[in-house]
């Protein structure tokens, strides 16, 4: 399994991801600029009271990214194979049809979940920097804060790399990219959307329960792959 994994990060670019990556750290880390310093002391109710609501914005950003990120991964190692027809060629290997979906969905998986925690800890390292001497957010940042958000953030990053597993059944319906996209879009306006204050991720259970849907639906999408006729 993991010779093909590595045969797909080679086939696909592994360069591309990384690229793909950093434009996402930045465009997060430039958004959350915007926020911090428009909305920052000079208007009457703050965005950022505290240290944890600020995490907790760039988390929001960060999973909703990489959700859609991650369809955009699918289209490309999956949907599009199958929309023009050369994932023939690659079934045509002495491999189980199975093992070589299960190695790209693993890419896609495993990508999203180290994204998640390395963006969270890269952009939320930067703000407290900033924060340290701006000190726009009141109050003190402890290390019982540093671990409880920590741990949140691993069982969040595991709910977004099974979420993003959840375009591919809708995208290889219709062998459509755009449909695999559009359904991501929809996860993270449902899941990930701030509302008040609220949002349904916060819950931890909901992305967790969503998380193990997406595994399962993604699984019985192709179950059968072995005895199905592609052409």
């Amino acid at each position: 399994m993991l010779h093909l994994i590595k045969l797909e990060l080679k086939k696909g670019g592994l360069s591309s991801y990384l690229w793909g990556s950093v434009v996402a750290y930045a465009a997060i880390a430039g958004f959350m600029m915007l926020i911090y310093f428009v909305e920052g002391p000079n208007v009457q109710e703050p965005i950022f009271r505290s240290y944890t609501e600020m995490f907790e914005t760039i988390d929001l950003f960060v999973r909703g990214t990489f959700i859609i990120y991650a369809s955009v991964m699918i289209s490309k190692l999956i949907i599009s194979e199958f929309r023009d027809k050369t994932i023939t060629l690659l079934f045509a290997y002495p491999v189980s049809r199975k093992k070589l979906i299960i190695a790209k969905l693993a890419i896609v998986f495993f990508w999203t979940f180290l994204n998640v925690i390395l963006c969270n800890l890269v952009v939320g390292s930067l703000f407290v920097s900033i924060n340290l001497g701006v000190g726009y957010i009141p109050g003190q940042l402890t290390t019982e804060m540093l671990m409880q958000h920590g741990v949140e953030i691993l069982l969040q990053a595991i709910g977004a790399a099974g979420m993003s597993l959840l375009s591919l059944p809708f995208g290889l319906r219709k062998k459509s990219v755009a449909t695999t996209i559009v359904s991501s879009i929809l996860i993270v306006f449902i899941v990930c959307s701030n509302n008040m204050g609220f949002s349904l991720s916060s819950i931890i259970a909901i992305p967790l329960t969503l998380a193990a849907i997406g595994l399962s639906i993604t699984y019985l999408s192709f179950r059968n792959i072995d005895r199905v006729d592609i052409g």
